[in-house]
């Protein structure tokens, strides 16, 4: 896991922490699950960076509704996002979070807190 500080955090509502742990993604119980790469994250949200193209994907159109866990066991979040932006060109999306479990909230203020 790599772990640095975003230098454009300041420009940011909430200041983001650059890591690499995987995530999958999908928009409901019926879809398949799509995998991908937490980059950077904050108290907001995070940056996902997709395993396979996003071109072919729907979920990344702004404004859908998404749920993602992290199955990492030093790095565990569950819960529900909504894409803010999309870039297909790199592969990327911004998630926004509209709700983390219990465990998930509680274990992302304490790593947030660690930097």
């Amino acid at each position: 896991m790599e772990i640095a500080q975003d230098g454009q955090s300041e420009r940011r509502e909430y200041p983001r922490v650059n890591l690499e742990t995987k995530v999958s993604i999908r928009t409901s119980d019926m879809e398949p699950i799509m995998l991908g790469w937490v980059q950077n994250i904050s108290r907001g949200g995070f940056k996902l960076k997709a395993d396979n193209p996003l071109i072919t994907k729907d979920i990344f159109r702004s404004g859908k509704e998404i749920f993602f866990e992290t199955y990492e066991d030093f790095f565990r979040l569950k819960g529900k996002g909504e894409v803010i932006w999309a870039s297909q060109k790199e592969n990327e999306a911004g998630i926004k979070f509209d709700e983390l479990d219990h465990k998930g909230k509680k274990f992302l203020e304490d790593f947030l807190g660690m930097f």
